[in-house]
């Protein structure tokens, strides 16, 4: 029977290696050059089938060359009702605590934001009314062994602090009720400067995880951490989270790459572990503070430069084996389990966000509101709302003209609205940066599943291919000759 090769067969080389995947569902198989040529004769000449060895038997079973054209539509679909699912996880409730902040880092939205719908505090009945509306969004949907995330962020959160330790209180209550999920993760986001003795314990009593902003050492952390009064921000921060690890609080750090600090990351691990940090992500630099501080340089440069730090993290592992960056920890789990690409931005459907001033919206930052939180219908979901959809077509998994115009833009994860909307005043458009720098770091990920032995095993001729099975942690080797 002929086989042709799928559309969705994409193929990366590097060193006389070649790896072949599917789009749709990457699990990669690698093999020599000379291998690959030679298995493509047979293809072309038309005598391939199912029973010509293992590499042809592996090719066909992950539906890189098929007999069928419908087989490429039916693993669409599949991919597509995959994604629409995982997109429709109410993963992460945001509560927009202050919308203003006691610093005036250059690259926050906060200020123009404060400037334009004013300087909120999150109200508590606001608060639990939100919770509330998550916890309608949860119960809809199937369960499953993955966390739920209750964010605390803002601005500065801690400015609202009265409520926020009332709200950590309704919390424990509220899932000791059974009316939040039973593995739910809190976490805070900070700038570290109102942290103090008594919140440290309060926050460690609650299993509240903080995530503190910090850009790397002082004088990096400093050219865009700046506090009102002008003083340093980073002695602060590192206060905050001596005093948080001291009262057993775990510390996250997120990373701003800046075309400062770009040429720098490979020195961020062993900086931020000895701070005391358990895990912490890097975040691009987006919208109108990315053109500032390039100056005219390049967008390109920097998102490659960036995917080449973040990539040299790769040998950092925490305690418990994961990435010690988040950011490639949740690509690598996406890769691991044959997924085309993970979600860079949530703001798809995954989240639902209660601004300070009540109203309800799918970003933090965009601000398309949906309503107050108080005065929206009972049947109101963020997944089910304009934006989200509208937003959704910016995914080329589940756009065709998109798929069509860049057939790799599937591992691209979509991007950031608010920064195409910074960009180029156009939510829908694609968001550049990420693009690249997503794709940059997928391709070479992909890379890393082969184990050195058998790369080793395939140039010197041992072994035909390698193929990457999600068996649990079993890697299956085939040795079968053509």
């Amino acid at each position: 029977m002929t086989h042709t090769s799928s559309r969705f067969l994409r193929i990366l080389t590097r060193d006389k290696l070649v790896t072949v995947f599917h789009q749709l569902h990457p699990e990669p198989v690698y093999l020599t050059e000379r291998v690959w040529l030679d298995f493509l004769k047979r293809v072309n000449s038309g005598t391939l089938s199912e029973q010509m060895g293992s590499l042809a038997q592996d090719l066909i079973a992950r539906k890189l060359f098929i007999n069928n054209p419908s087989i490429d539509l039916e693993e669409l679909v599949k991919a597509r009702t995959n994604a629409l699912r995982l997109l429709g996880r109410p993963t992460i409730l945001y509560l927009m605590m202050a919308q203003s902040c006691n610093f005036v880092c250059t690259c926050c939205p906060i200020p123009a934001l404060a400037k334009r719908y004013g300087e909120y505090l999150l109200s508590f009945d606001d608060a639990i009314a939100g919770i509330a509306l998550w916890w309608k969004h949860i119960k809809e949907q199937p369960q499953d062994d993955n966390p739920y995330f209750l964010i605390f962020y803002g601005g500065e959160p801690l400015l609202n602090r009265e409520v926020l330790e009332r709200l950590l209180s309704h919390v424990a209550k509220e899932q000791s009720a059974g009316q939040l999920p039973k593995k739910l993760e809190l976490m805070l986001c900070t700038n570290g400067s109102l942290v103090d003795e008594q919140l440290s314990k309060l926050l460690a009593h609650y299993k509240v995880t903080v995530a503190v902003g910090v850009d790397g050492p002082r004088e990096h952390n400093d050219r865009i951490r700046i506090t009102t009064s002008g003083d340093s921000s980073f002695v602060g921060i590192e206060h905050a989270i001596k005093q948080l690890v001291i009262n057993n609080v775990r510390v996250v750090a997120s990373v701003i790459i800046t075309p400062a600090n770009v040429r720098r990351l490979a020195e961020y691990p062993v900086f931020l572990r000895k701070l005391g940090i358990s895990q912490f992500g890097f975040n691009l630099m987006k919208g109108e503070a990315l053109i500032r501080e390039l100056n005219g340089g390049s967008v390109e440069e920097y998102c490659r430069a960036a995917a080449q730090g973040v990539l040299q993290g790769l040998t950092s592992v925490t305690e418990d084996g994961r990435c010690y960056e988040y950011q490639l920890e949740k690509k690598l789990t996406a890769l691991r389990n044959g997924l085309p690409f993970s979600v860079d931005c949530t703001c798809y459907g995954n989240q639902l966000v209660v601004q300070a001033d009540g109203q309800i919206s799918n970003c933090p930052f965009l601000r398309l509101d949906q309503g107050h939180i108080r005065e929206l219908p009972d049947t109101f979901r963020i997944e089910q709302t304009e934006t989200v959809k509208m937003w959704r077509r910016r995914l080329p998994l589940l756009n065709d003209s998109l798929m069509a115009a860049d057939p790799d833009g599937v591992l691209d994860g979509g991007g950031c609205a608010w920064s195409s909307f910074e960009f180029c005043d156009d939510a829908s458009a694609r968001d550049t940066i990420n693009a690249i720098f997503t794709k940059e770091v997928m391709h070479e990920l992909i890379w890393t599943i082969l184990p050195t032995e058998w790369a080793k095993a395939l140039r010197q001729g041992e072994s035909t291919h390698w193929s990457y099975r999600r068996l649990g942690s079993l890697h299956v080797a085939r040795t079968d000759s053509l």
